[in-house]
């Protein structure tokens, strides 16, 4: 009897785990740079928002974010989506970046959401990616409409 629980035990383990891997919203790791007009160069380490439940959840619920790091959306084909800032808790920046890998809209230290119905932020051209990074990150680093994106991937 004791066998049987632990063979029971064993698969349920890894039926579980493999479970937990497969439908699992893991967010990889990837690298980008912004390359302004002036020539400077900025690495950002960002989380990979490409399904519909990552792109849903987003940046909710967490505490911070530090500089260097962000969270991109990546969209099959050009769209012009709202954002929110529903259960955030921290500003940020949201830089909207076309097919071309060009920033097309900016929206500045964009306050958390205090009361629903919350404020929606879009960008003014279809776009591609948007890039969340923490909010005064344009401002300091000089990031405007025009600059370019470069990605690195470690797939």
């Amino acid at each position: 009897m004791r066998f049987h629980r632990i063979i029971a035990t064993v698969f349920v383990t890894l039926f579980v785990g493999i479970n937990a891997f497969l439908f699992s919203d893991y967010l990889g790791f990837e690298k980008i740079y912004l390359v302004t007009e002036r020539g400077d160069t900025y690495k950002i380490r960002v989380e990979i928002a490409d399904t519909f439940g990552q792109k849903q959840k987003g940046l909710m619920h967490r505490r911070r974010l530090e500089v260097g790091r962000g969270m991109l959306f990546i969209y099959q084909e050009p769209v012009t989506p709202s954002f929110w800032m529903k259960n955030m808790c921290f500003p940020l920046d949201m830089i909207f970046i076309g097919k071309d890998l060009r920033v097309k809209t900016i929206h500045e230290k964009v306050l958390p959401c205090e009361a629903e119905p919350c404020e929606l932020y879009s960008p003014s051209s279809p776009i591609q990616y948007v890039l969340e990074v923490p909010g005064g990150y344009s401002q300091l680093f000089k990031i405007k409409s025009g600059d370019r994106v470069e990605f690195e991937t470690t797939k």
